[in-house]
């Protein structure tokens, strides 16, 4: 085969072809994007052997990040076994780049700021360098294929994004499409890392596919006990396992919503008994891939099928392989990570950005955000960030005033940077309570704020803060002397009182969302506070459905803006622009 003709003739394609852009596999929602300064931007692309992944983040200086947007694409890069990437993996990759770059633009992320990284199918790959320069010319994306030391290491700093182990000796273990890293790190520094040659992809290819359970299960023996790995680990020891990537999370969540059981979880038993931290023993384990290899059960194909979906013809291999790793390893206990490559990217390239950036500088924002993806999917949790960015917008629009020379708008009590991060923790919490569902939410996350101990690094009265932030964000709002605020202090509760008339606002505004807002300004003047919103593109073309919306939010609107004056003594108005206005 001619492979540098192969390359002329799919980089002639690819003008037609993406003329037509893919969809994407990301629940996009309309967005609401608000001013921050576009060097705060930062993104990350993963182009995996199953799939290629976007992240998108805005940042501060201290570390501390905002996911704003993620966007998966399954373009089975590693689909056959051959040693090339063919002419149709191409497409899809340059397709779903074109995407991720369109994405990225609307975002306002600088090119820059964007690193994007390739692993084990592109790695193995014999033509990975007329790839990677087809992708350059094509899309102008530099890709980086990382070696899987290097992989284990970003997944490693990825893994610390997410759970407080900073000071852990902690062995990493991420189950990819082509191939599993192993690292073991401890505050920062990786002291081992591997990659086997062990993907869910592959071995599904060669042995699940056609029920070689048994030969499978030798061959990655043989293939641990070759490379070293375990004699590795003893030397290095570590104090805890961490598991990152869909499969491991895929495996911890039918293990926790008891799948092929009988086991049915009522809200208040879901509530008390919610385990702190994402994880899974090694009994629990073995449970689960006693059921996943049954066969024979009526039904269990079926039932795998709807419960792990687009992953059910993978999930096989990949459970049995990270059994095969426990046994091998001698891991009783693991927990699980949802940050792996990708915030691992993110993290380091704050690193090289920002001067004295800690890794571990946030600690206690991490629990805020992992608290949040325990209870929240995709969909809320998107919902959830929308309504942290608006909140912080219009924060900074308050304290920016208050701070004006010629400020018209007094705040009763100054803000600073500590009750910004309350504000940002009770916008990504303040809808967790929905998984019971929508009547009394509100009480629902306030219950599992206080009572699950889920919040480190906060004390009690901040926590308490926090959950009465997510308690009043809707419904009634309090009274200045109620019960729930006597243990606070005047200066605390006067705070509490801004804050929960912000993220009030926030929510209403995030839920409008259909009227297909983009732009957000924050002015001043002598009648008053004003938020000014600009539309993208005209409003007649708009469903009808996004008008009604908004028709319905404006009663809700104009009960927010009175207890904005009955606040801060100042009328607060909100307009709509035109993109020709703004």
């Amino acid at each position: 085969m001619d492979h540098c003709s192969d390359y002329l003739s799919v980089s002639a394609q690819l003008s037609e072809e993406l003329s037509e852009p893919r969809p994407s596999m990301a629940i996009n929602l309309p967005p609401m994007a608000v001013n921050v300064p576009p060097s705060s931007r930062f993104a990350s692309i993963d182009m995996g052997t199953n799939s290629f992944k976007l992240l998108i983040v805005q940042a501060d200086p201290s570390g501390k990040f905002l996911i704003i947007d993620r966007v998966k694409d399954r373009v089975l890069l590693g689909l056959n076994s051959s040693r090339f990437i063919s002419k149709q993996s191409q497409l899809r990759s340059l397709q779903c780049l074109q995407n991720f770059k369109q994405v990225m633009e609307s975002n306002d992320v600088p090119f820059q700021h964007t690193r994007c990284v390739a692993t084990a199918a592109v790695r193995e790959a014999e033509n990975r360098e007329e790839f990677s320069r087809m992708v350059y010319e094509n899309l102008g994306f530099e890709v980086d294929v990382l070696s899987g030391e290097e992989e284990a290491r970003l997944v490693y700093l990825g893994v610390l994004q997410f759970l407080p182990i900073f000071d852990k000796q902690v062995l990493t273990v991420d189950i990819g499409g082509g191939s599993t890293e192993f690292a073991i790190g401890k505050q920062g520094r990786v002291a081992f890392g591997t990659s086997l040659k062990l993907g869910h992809v592959k071995l599904t290819q060669k042995f699940a596919s056609n029920g070689e359970i048994a030969e499978m299960r030798e061959f990655m023996k043989l293939t641990i006990e070759e490379s070293g790995l375990v004699e590795k680990v003893k030397d290095c020891g570590f104090d805890v396992a961490v598991g990152s990537s869909g499969t491991i999370k895929s495996i911890e969540n039918a293990i926790f919503n008891g799948f092929g059981t009988n086991l049915v979880y009522n809200n208040e038993v879901l509530v008390k008994e919610c385990k702190k931290e994402w994880g899974f023993s090694r009994g629990e384990l073995e449970g689960l891939v006693g059921m996943l290899c049954d066969d024979g059960r009526e039904g269990e194909n079926v039932k795998r099928e709807r419960f792990f979906k687009r992953r059910s013809q993978f999930i096989v291999a990949g459970a049995v392989l990270l059994e095969e790793i426990f046994k091998a390893l001698g891991i009783e206990e693991m927990e699980v990570s949802k940050y792996a490559l990708g915030e691992g990217i993110i993290a380091e390239t704050l690193a090289n950005v920002y001067n004295g950036y800690n890794l571990n500088a946030n600690a206690r924002w991490w629990s805020t955000v992992h608290l949040a993806t325990r209870f929240n999917g995709k969909k809320r949790m998107k919902s959830a960030t929308e309504c942290a960015r608006i909140a912080n917008e219009i924060f900074e629009g308050l304290k920016n005033c208050d701070q004006h020379v010629d400020n018209q708008i007094k705040l009763p009590v100054p803000l600073n940077d500590n009750d910004l991060e309350y504000l940002q923790a009770a916008c990504l919490l303040h809808n967790i309570g929905l998984f019971a569902g929508k009547k009394g939410y509100h009480k629902q996350s306030y219950s599992i704020i206080m009572n699950g101990g889920h919040l480190n690094g906060y004390d009690a009265e901040e926590v308490k803060l926090i959950a009465l932030l997510t308690k009043h964000h809707r419904k009634k709002f309090p009274k200045y002397d109620h019960a729930s605020f006597m243990e606070f202090s005047e200066e605390v509760r006067q705070k509490f009182r801004i804050l929960c008339v912000i993220i009030r606002l926030s929510v209403i505004l995030q839920q409008s969302q259909p009227v297909n807002f983009w732009k957000m300004e924050c002015s001043h003047s002598q009648e008053g506070y004003r938020l000014a919103f600009t539309e993208v593109g005209d409003r007649s073309s708009l469903p009808a459905t996004s008008q009604n919306v908004a028709e319905e939010l404006g009663a809700e609107l104009r009960q927010e803006q009175a207890y904005f004056k009955k606040v801060f003594q100042q009328e607060l108005m909100i307009v709509v622009l035109s993109a020709s206005e703004s």
